[in-house]
Formats: structure tokens, C-alpha cells, sequence
């Protein structure tokens, strides 16, 4: 939000969550950006028509409500999983693979209010110490089928790794 923010001199943003620590991460990204608590398959806390730009990142989408919130000539901006992201941690620790289905899925959760205008996939590699690993690990789907240990590989420590991040950015229009 924050990198959106700097590109928008002109907006403010809000970061909607239910998780606390992740709100107050997205209250703290900028000074134009402010955070709330709200479940995306409630109601949003927002007016019909008012927002410019959504961007949902590897969270649930509910079109409808997208919609109402999105004035006629706004974007949806969805960012999801690209078909190699984190495949190095896939691959060491047996984690869950992105579902080849993801495209579809996601315009099937906007159902008819929104239309794919365009997709890009952007790469980063990074270097993870052990640490790093273990708790990018916790942050996936895979998560709640780990040890509580964690993940290892032999009887050591978990490894520095490098791995990739690689995400799809969809931006979506109003049908």
C-alpha cells in the first residue's frame, strides 16, 4: 500500500484485515494510510463508489462487495501466487503447491462484475537465513500441516536458502 501511495500523491489508503498485527503494519506503511478491522466476506466499511483502487493481496475477493465499493471507473488490482512462487521451499519441505486452477478461481470469485484487463508476473530472489525460512514457511497455506518444531531437513537446523518470490498482478475492470 505504501509503494501505491507514493506513486498516488493524492490518496489516502486503508488496510483492511482481521489480523491486529498486520493492521497495525498497514497504519504505521504511510503517513497518507490508516488501517481497520473487517472480515472480506462482511460488508466493507466503505460508502458505495468510493474507492479508486482495491488492491488485494493473496487475500479472499468478494466481488460483489468489491464492486460496490468501486467507483465506475476504478481498478481492482489482485495480486496471487504465480505457479514457481517459493518453489525452492516447495521443493526442499514438501509444502503445498500453488494450485494450477489459481487464475480461474480467482475470476470465478469475482463472478460477472469484473472483467481480467491484463496480468503481469514479477520475480525477486532473495537470500533467507533459517529463521527467515521458518517463518515465511509459517505464512503459507502449508503452515498448518508442519510440525510444530518446524521445518528441517535431516536433524539440523533449518538452512539459508535462496528462494523465489513470484507473484501474478491482475488488474481487473468493472463489468
Amino acid at each position: 500500500m505504501a509503494r501505491v501511495l507514493d506513486e498516488l500523491p493524492a490518496a489516502v489508503g486503508l488496510g483492511l484485515d482481521v489480523s491486529k498485527p498486520a493492521l497495525r503494519r498497514a497504519a504505521r506503511s504511510h503517513q497518507r494510510a490508516d488501517a481497520a478491522r473487517a472480515d472480506l466476506w462482511r460488508p466493507l466499511p466503505l460508502a458505495d463508489g468510493s474507492a479508486a483502487l482495491i488492491l488485494d493481496v493473496f487475500a479472499p475477493r468478494h466481488g460483489e462487495e468489491f464492486h460496490r465499493v468501486l467507483r465506475p471507473d476504478g481498478a481492482l488490482l489482485v495480486v496471487t501466487p504465480a505457479a514457481d512462487h517459493l518453489a525452492e521451499l516447495i521443493d526442499a519441505f514438501g509444502l503445498i503447491r500453488v494450485d494450477p486452477d489459481k487464475a480461474d478461481r480467482v475470476s470465478d470469485s469475482l463472478g460477472t462484475h469484473f472483467i481480467a484487463a491484463a496480468t503481469t508476473t514479477h520475480r525477486h530472489r532473495m537470500r533467507l537465513n533459517g529463521a527467515e525460512v521458518r517463518t515465511l514457511i509459517g505464512m503459507t497455506p502449508s503452515a498448518r500441516h508442519l510440525r510444530p518444531d518446524g521445518p528441517r531437513t535431516g536433524t539440523g537446523p533449518t538452512p539459508a536458502m535462496d528462494v523465489t518470490a513470484a507473484i501474478d498482478l491482475t488488474t481487473y475492470r468493472r463489468a
